[in-house]
């Protein structure tokens, strides 16, 4: 777990559940984003009435839809926003990562400087902030990727490009259903890209529908009712079709495919068909290395 000591705060993987395991800490827990791995235990919160949840719009919406925290408990901060508490600062960078997510920056009044990345990929919204990032004293490393220079792949923008024009080629779409792989939450740059494209909504399940309209906007892309010819589901479906009952097997055979991770630089074809594209919302290895050489902190801790 990671533990800021400007803060005296945690970051994401809240030790609720057992309050005699968790370090003196102040009521402040900042969460970057809502994938479920970042959200371990954070529903145990709601037996602290002192409790605060520090997160974006969007995030908040989610977890109180997800894990039923009050409004009460959210203290919100978007990107390009700064919190400033008694003895330190925490300023709020996108993380173009999934929606809502966020890099957190602590600054202590003493001149102490502490970086949280939670998951990201590289982008403007960095490069923008150097001044800020730079100089940390601790950072902590979005590494999914950095261990292995196999995984230096292209931008989500000419990856959306090659799907895209795939999906609209000569005897797709409309003649084929199109699946696309994707988490609850995640890969929304893509999918709002392929609806806007095909002007449908892409049929997901009713749990995906809710948490996109909770949060609203643009993010309203999904509908569970069906008959869209596109649809998004998770990899063991699209991929090896988990799950799924033998008359649906034959139609997901026969529809166009497509699985968008970052870790098909090293996946092979399944038995069946599948188009994999090496999209990310993570850095691909160039990107952590870029983001490294920026931020030039004196420590870093990978996670």
């Amino acid at each position: 777990m990671v533990f800021s000591h400007i803060a005296e705060s945690y970051f994401d993987e809240f030790p609720f559940r057992r309050k005699d395991s968790r370090r003196k800490s102040s009521q402040y827990f900042f969460l970057s984003h809502a994938h479920s791995d970042h959200l371990s235990g954070i529903k145990y919160s709601l037996s602290d009435p002192d409790v605060i949840i520090v997160c974006s719009d969007e995030t908040s919406s989610v977890i109180r839809f997800l894990c039923n925290i009050p409004k009460e408990k959210c203290l919100i901060v978007n990107p390009n926003q700064s919190l400033d508490f008694d003895d330190f600062i925490v300023h709020a960078i996108d993380a173009n990562h999934c929606v809502g997510s966020l890099m957190y920056v602590i600054e202590s009044k003493t001149g102490l400087k502490e970086i949280y990345t939670g998951d990201f990929r590289m982008g403007d919204s960095m490069r923008k902030e150097r001044d800020l990032l730079q100089g940390a004293d601790q950072l902590w490393l979005d590494n999914t990727y950095g261990a292995d220079s196999r995984f230096d792949f292209p931008s989500r923008e000419e990856m959306i490009s090659q799907i895209v024009t795939l999906i609209l080629s000569s005897g797709n779409f409309p003649e084929r259903d199109i699946w696309i792989a994707s988490y609850q939450i995640g890969k929304e740059l893509l999918l709002r890209t392929v609806s806007q494209a095909l002007k449908v909504k892409i049929t997901a399940s009713e749990l995906k529908e809710r948490i996109y309209k909770e949060i609203g906007g643009e993010w309203d892309i999904f509908t569970s009712e069906g008959g869209t010819g596109v649809y998004v589901d998770s990899r063991r479906v699209v991929e090896n079709l988990h799950g799924i009952s033998e008359d649906n097997k034959i139609k997901l055979i026969e529809a166009l495919r497509i699985s968008p991770t970052g870790w098909s630089l090293k996946l092979r074809k399944k038995a069946f068909n599948v188009h994999f594209f090496p999209y990310s919302d993570h850095c691909s290895y160039s990107e952590i290395q870029e983001f490294i050489n920026l931020a030039r902190a004196k420590r870093i801790n990978y996670l």
